[in-house]
């Protein structure tokens, strides 16, 4: 009986963090009706360990660059929906929406909703709609999928870092970022986008490549 209990310990502890979770930041635009210019939305912060003799952690941001009113997103209905007052009246907490990779903002929201309850059981949050998504599918209408996706990676950190371990990364035509007037000290060199902002000076009139980062 000791060694059964032990067991099934085992197996629902793996079943907590053996499962990667795809929260995006920055996604509020998908759900508003007014026109919104956004230049940075729906990003993912990746928490990343580096280095060998001494291992520091850094939080990586990536986020979808081009302006969000560009944006249409097609409302399909492989995904079940639920209003927060829904949710509410299932017990689901905002943790819970947390667990199942729900975008940030949508969390917020829902807490800011269920705090509400406990007020006035009339808000305007109420008909908020929440997409229960299934990885590989993510974001906050289910609108985005990976293609390289392994349940057993314990983040998305160490998926990430295999796929570029079996599917290194070879540029062999580069493209110049034109919107930094960049001297790199030759006049055929150009500042590519992947220089921006890695901590590493290649503009030699200044350093325009980090700064404001």
């Amino acid at each position: 009986m000791f060694r059964i209990k032990y067991l099934l310990y085992f197996i629902f502890f793996h079943l907590v963090i053996g499962q990667p979770q795809i929260n995006l930041h920055h996604t509020g635009w998908a759900n508003e009706n007014e026109n919104n210019d956004l230049l940075q939305h729906d990003c993912l912060r990746i928490d990343v360990l580096n280095g060998d003799k001494y291992v520091y952690r850094e939080i990586l941001f990536y986020c979808m660059n081009e302006f969000s009113s560009k944006f249409n997103i097609e409302e399909n209905g492989y995904f079940p929906k639920f209003t927060f007052e829904q949710l509410s009246k299932q017990n689901i907490a905002s943790q819970q929406l947390y667990l199942w990779s729900t975008p940030i903002d949508i969390i917020e929201d829902y807490q800011w909703y269920l705090n509400q309850l406990l007020i006035s059981n009339d808000s305007p949050l109420s008909k908020k709609i929440f997409y229960n998504c299934t990885l590989p599918r993510f974001g906050s209408m289910c609108q985005y999928e990976l293609d390289y996706y392994h349940s057993d990676y314990p983040s998305l950190y160490e998926m990430t870092k295999n796929f570029y371990n079996i599917y290194p990364y070879n540029p062999t035509d580069l493209t110049c970022y034109i919107h930094l007037q960049c001297n790199r000290g030759h006049p055929s060199a150009c500042l590519d986008w992947t220089e921006i902002c890695n901590g590493q000076i290649d503009c030699l009139d200044g350093g325009l490549d980090e700064e404001y980062c």
